[in-house]
């Protein structure tokens, strides 16, 4: 016989029966979970996903490019880029600018903002004049405020400086030999570092602070492709055009311009 436990009577502890029967318990059922229409979810996936891309490229970043050689060689053609837009007056309505802060452009940043002469195309140029300076150019060089600016970023295509003789065409007067002009509160004066092949504000003018949209970031993808043509493409050529892209793409993808910051 084994032995037995040493346990005292004194040490256990009485069972008192719950006054409660069964008859008197309440079931719980837990309730079916209720699964969602394949197409509603699809539906409800897809409006999220566009929403987000709307808010995202119109108030934070979005993926752009330059088609023109006009910010050359800091800017190529077929660099795809990403622009920087938070906080940018331009893109929010009227009515809530002045209640939002705003970022700071200084005389040297890149910008973006809409153009002048067609607000649905955005230009990207180099700020060159501040509001307060005074600008001018002359046989090529700027001079902002009496003193000629140190420009390493900058190119010229064309050797020949074209004087201000009265049979000189006004375009090629300008681009060589410009103002003195005062930038006025709130505006920028602008050029392309590309200079004897840029539409900047030597001939449209100054750039109002409210129409920036921001500023570029850096290369993702940069693609060697030729300048853009002005007029409307036909439906076979913009197929050819993709159909190019996909048959060249890694022998024209310029790789080593991927994840160039652009300053």
């Amino acid at each position: 016989m084994e032995d037995a436990p040493d346990v005292l009577l004194t040490d256990l502890v009485p069972f008192v029966t719950p006054d409660v029967s069964l008859d008197e318990l309440d079931p719980f059922n837990t309730p079916a979970s209720v699964r969602k229409g394949l197409v509603r979810e699809w539906v409800e996936s897809l409006a999220f996903t566009v929403i987000f891309v709307i808010i995202f490229t119109n108030y934070i970043a979005q993926a752009t490019q330059v088609p023109t050689e006009s910010m050359k060689p800091t800017i190529l053609v077929g660099d795809h880029f990403f622009l920087d837009k938070l906080v940018f007056p331009a893109n929010f309505p009227v009515a809530l600018r002045e209640y939002l802060p705003q970022r700071s452009v200084r005389r040297g940043d890149i910008i973006a903002f809409r153009s002048p002469t067609d607000g649905n195309i955005p230009f990207v140029k180099r700020v060159i004049g501040a509001p307060g300076d005074r600008i001018e150019v002359r046989n090529k060089n700027v001079i902002v405020n009496g003193k000629r600016l140190d420009e390493p970023y900058k190119i010229h295509v064309d050797p020949q400086v074209y004087s201000e003789d009265p049979w000189t065409p006004e375009e090629l007067k300008v681009r060589d030999n410009f103002g003195p002009v005062a930038v006025p509160e709130g505006k920028f004066f602008v050029m392309g570092d590309n200079r004897d092949n840029s539409n900047d504000s030597r001939y449209w003018g100054f750039v109002d602070g409210t129409e920036v949209i921001g500023k570029p970031l850096f290369v993702y993808w940069s693609y060697e492709s030729d300048p853009y043509v002005p007029g409307d493409k036909t439906l076979e050529e913009w197929v050819e055009s993709y159909a190019s892209v996909a048959m060249h793409f890694f022998s024209r993808t310029r790789w080593f311009r991927m994840g160039t910051m652009i300053q």
